[in-house]
């Protein structure tokens, strides 16, 4: 899978699904519901519904999802060329896709995003995990943004929504609207590549989307062939 797929992906597709539907609305309850991440049921993160990073095959991966009734797959790109990463998206019911799973090389899961309903708060979520390692910040409108929390150890990314923009704070009540689990591999890259910030606390938006290149990790850092090329 091209790095640049995979790190558009970080940076999340909520925003463009939902202005593809007239209006931007990152608290969208027509996405999947789901509490998992708190619950571990079925499985704890990086596991979700059976399917582990780096572990489960993308072939069962798609049996599990097909054979799940509350599921229905979308679409599914297959290998283009000489690249032979996959990957489908699939929905929750009758609602617009809302999840995609993504294999690099086309037989392992190597990581998969889901835009979540907004029914978790962070505050229990950071109870149960602690502080994130790093976090970058994106606005999508003035009224809008999100945090990308990156938890290194488990490994996951999680998408807070923060109300106000970049002059919103990032704290306990941001509604969780997404989370992406990824093998220890993708996180690496994903360190080694995206621009993040360290963990600064509970601070605004804009401190976690603005700033000059020392205060990032990734960005500088990483092999700049490595991090553009597949």
């Amino acid at each position: 899978m091209n790095r640049r797929f995979l790190f558009a992906l970080i940076l999340f597709a909520a925003a463009a699904l939902s202005a593809c539907a007239g209006e931007v609305n990152l608290l969208d309850e027509t996405k999947l519901q789901d509490t998992s991440l708190l619950s571990g049921e079925p499985c704890e993160a990086p596991c979700w519904n059976g399917i582990t990073p780096g572990e489960t095959s993308y072939t069962d991966a798609w049996l599990l999802l097909e054979s799940d009734e509350r599921f229905k797959i979308s679409e599914e790109a297959e290998p283009d060329g000489e690249n032979p990463g996959r990957v489908f998206s699939f929905a929750e019911g009758e609602n617009q896709a809302c999840c995609q799973v993504i294999s690099r090389d086309g037989e392992t899961i190597s990581s998969f995003l889901l835009q979540l309903a907004p029914a978790l708060t962070y505050g229990p979520v950071y109870d149960k995990y602690g502080e994130p390692s790093y976090v970058a910040g994106q606005q999508v409108s003035d009224e809008q943004g999100y945090a990308v929390l990156v938890y290194p150890e488990t490994p996951m990314v999680l998408y807070a929504h923060v109300s106000g923009g970049a002059a919103g704070t990032v704290s306990v009540h941001n509604k969780i609207i997404g989370l992406m689990y990824m093998s220890a591999l993708e996180m690496g890259e994903l360190l080694n590549c995206a621009r993040l910030h360290t963990w600064k606390g509970f601070v605004s938006l804009g401190d976690y989307a603005d700033g000059e290149k020392s205060d990032y990790i990734g960005s500088g850092v990483g092999d700049e062939t490595v991090c553009r090329e597949s």
